[in-house]
């Protein structure tokens, strides 16, 4: 029984590992687009690398891929109302950039 509890706990730890590794990785590369690629389309690089910052959050921390159906029904929730947000912070931006 203790040698089982050890190994869950090994693989805990070392799920949390890589995934930090994987993180580190791309906040490194999200660093070096950042401030080394001077491209018009480095803001496309950037929101690829943080969508998969967040990709990689949800499935490996979060565990969403192995998840029940409700789970993921709030986090699907938690992401449409993040998308509502941000559209009405874009709506509000661009209309007074409009306006001036």
């Amino acid at each position: 029984m203790r040698a089982r509890l050890r190994t869950k706990a090994g693989a805990l730890w070392l799920r949390g590992l890589v995934v930090w590794l994987l993180l580190l990785g791309l906040l490194t590369a999200s660093l070096l687009a950042a401030y080394h690629l001077k491209a018009p389309w480095a803001p496309a690089v950037n929101f690829g690398l943080a969508a998969t910052q967040a990709a990689l959050v949800a499935l490996l921390f979060m565990r969403l891929n192995r998840a029940d159906r409700l789970v993921r029904l709030a986090a699907a929730c938690g992401l449409f109302w993040l998308a509502i947000l941000f559209a009405l912070t874009l709506t509000d931006t661009l209309s007074r950039l409009a306006n001036t």
